[in-house]
């Protein structure tokens, strides 16, 4: 995918749970308050209990457009977590904006860290209300408008296939 400052990414669009890829990070989307309880949040809360989340409600609340780095518990696909809130409460819908912000809260933190290889996943069931191609199209944005050198690898999944093909169309146009 060409990148703003024309530095080479790997931009890797999968249908499939987050967890069925290896990254030195995983992104997750998580409301202002920092619970777990939605979406990759809940899924990585179902295999490694309430550590993580434990871990990032000691930090929280976190601002839109932040993002606070934890364990990942005994997950060994992925070294840290990464938390960016979409939302601001816990049972709130997401905003399209929020969503931006979150994404390259997600790219700032791994670009800090010196991950290369991040997972982005969908926002989520908070994000229901919200069209799967504007969904597709702020992330994609976010990515290649991001001023920063981005991680070599970044995945984007999501297990909604309508995603997924919006996804790829803003990515890979000429597809």
């Amino acid at each position: 995918m060409s990148h703003a400052n024309n530095i080479h990414l790997d931009l890797i669009i999968k249908c499939c749970l987050p967890t069925e890829l290896e990254a030195q990070a995983i992104v997750i989307p998580t409301s202002s308050q920092g619970y777990m309880s939605q979406g990759t949040g809940a899924l990585i809360k179902s295999l490694v209990g309430d550590e993580i989340e434990k871990e990032i409600l000691e930090i929280a609340p976190l601002a839109i457009g932040s993002a606070a780095v934890t364990s990942v518990g005994n997950l060994e696909m992925f070294r840290k977590a990464i938390h960016v809130p979409n939302r601001l409460m816990d049972a709130s819908p997401a905003r399209i904006e929020h969503i931006r912000q979150s994404v390259r809260a997600g790219l700032v933190a791994a670009k800090m860290q010196g991950f290369e290889s991040i997972v982005i996943p969908g926002p989520g069931p908070c994000a229901n209300h919200i069209s799967k191609k504007e969904i597709a199209r702020a992330i994609i944005d976010e990515i290649r408008n991001f001023r920063e050198s981005p991680p070599e690898t970044v995945y984007l999944v999501d297990t909604n296939e309508i995603i997924v093909r919006n996804l790829e169309g803003f990515a890979f146009p000429q597809k």
